[in-house]
């Protein structure tokens, strides 16, 4: 029996049932349609240029009727290639027993079946940006690594393209920075480093330029929002009281503010309805969200600075404009506030408090025994920790911290706790030899 297992394993049976099961899975969900499909549909100004685009070569070649099945087909077949990749990877380097592979797979694909992800069949940018997450990791690997100097060149041109799919992906430049200012320290090749460091730093002004070009060409306007104010507005405003319209001096401006203030405070939007009864603000918070974002400073914001045409271009960027330009003032006067609910976001993005230190002993541990025993696993852990950490204090600043903008480093630690186990057994073995 055990020796039938052994085969099946080795023949990659469970493999292939499991990417078998997985398709029909998919096909079974079908198309799921979210609000934001239709920004992306629609080549909007608040949305980066990459995966729309991606929508719009499908529909202008197969049409407005089947297009969406077409690109569900599509990012399933580039996430089922995206994690072969990885694993294929990590494999060459990490020489990871074969046995494994299936509990790679079960891992890494698990947010193309779990319902709050459902990555393949959602028309969002997850169906591009998680597989292309996927890859980065295993250029990042083949960089550390490896001795292809093409492998840094794909790395830098991999993250360029999920930039103009998704800016969260900025989370990744320091530390690569960080990572490849180490290795010029350590190699003393100024000649090769040099020219990388320089094009990371400069990968946002690439990436910025490219936008304001592609919403030049599709919509007229020479301008770069992403619904930054919507976003970094939310926290201080949560927190903050109705005396701070007097933080601005511009009319127009404390006009503004008190305004969206009385609208949040009649819907009972803000922390001071927040009861403490064995709860968390961070989960009211998280509630009202998207009722402050788009159902106070979107919608009630753009009808304020231009009622009669709020729908309009000009108004998104007036209304983003100004939540840009209020959203310092208003931290620095509430900032102790602010600063509580961070805390509370960054730990509901770990997990709770007990993983935020299980993390950071990872991160520190994996220091430790790389600069010790320079050992390749542990310098892997390290980076990959720093992308979490990484990750998590970018979206906590402007989001609340939702599955949808952790996925990309969810699986991190139980690859690794694999890859230590495979370790683990192989040394005992090598012990009894």
């Amino acid at each position: 029996m055990i020796n039938y297992i052994s085969h099946i394993f080795s023949n990659s049976f469970l493999r292939v049932l499991l990417y078998t099961l997985i398709s029909i899975y998919v096909i079974w969900v079908g198309v799921v349609v979210e609000p934001d499909t239709s920004s992306y549909v629609g080549l909007s100004l608040i949305t980066p240029p990459g995966y729309g685009t991606f929508l719009f070569v499908f529909r202008k070649i197969f049409g407005e009727d089947i297009y969406f099945p077409i690109v569900v087909g599509v990012q399933l077949v580039i996430g089922f290639v995206s994690c072969i990749y990885l694993i294929k990877t990590i494999k060459r380097f990490f020489k990871v027993d074969k046995r494994w592979l299936f509990f790679l797979d079960v891992i890494l694909l698990a947010p193309i079946v779990i319902p709050e992800f459902l990555t393949v069949n959602r028309i969002v940018t997850q169906g591009l940006a998680y597989p292309g997450f996927l890859v980065i990791t295993a250029f990042l690997i083949r960089s550390l690594f490896g001795n292809n100097k093409k492998d840094v060149f794909f790395l830098l041109i991999s993250i360029f393209l999920m930039l103009l799919i998704r800016t969260q992906f900025f989370f990744m430049i320091p530390v690569l920075l960080m990572i490849f200012l180490y290795k010029w320290y350590q190699t003393k090749n100024f000649k090769r480093y040099v020219s990388v460091i320089i094009l990371l730093l400069c990968l946002p002004v690439f990436v910025s330029l490219s936008q304001k070009t592609f919403n030049y060409i599709v919509q007229g306007k020479y301008i770069n929002i992403s619904s930054t104010g919507l976003q970094i507005m939310i926290m201080p405003f949560f927190v903050a009281d109705e005396a701070d319209y007097r933080l601005y001096e511009d009319t127009k401006t404390q006009e503004y503010y008190k305004k969206m203030y009385a609208i949040a405070y009649d819907r009972k939007l803000l922390d001071d309805f927040y009861i403490p009864l064995n709860d968390n603000v961070f989960h009211y918070f998280d509630y009202n969200f998207v009722n402050i974002s788009y159902g106070v400073f979107s919608i009630e914001g753009r009808k304020f600075l231009m009622p009669s045409d709020p729908d309009s271009h000009d108004a998104l960027i007036a209304n983003d404009k100004m939540l840009v330009s209020m959203w310092l003032p208003l931290v620095i006067e509430n900032f102790w506030k602010c600063a509580d609910l961070f805390y509370k976001n960054v730990a509901h993005a770990f997990g709770g408090f007990y993983m935020i230190w299980l993390s950071l002993l990872v991160l520190i541990g994996s220091l430790y025994l790389y600069y010790r025993y320079k050992e390749k696993l542990a310098l892997f852990a390290f980076v990959c920790m720093s992308l979490t950490f990484s990750n998590i204090l970018l979206i906590c600043v402007v989001q609340h911290s939702i599955p949808r903008y952790l996925i990309y480093h969810q699986w991190m630690l139980p690859v690794l706790f694999i890859l230590v186990l495979d370790k683990f057994i192989k040394s005992k073995q090598l012990d009894k030899v």
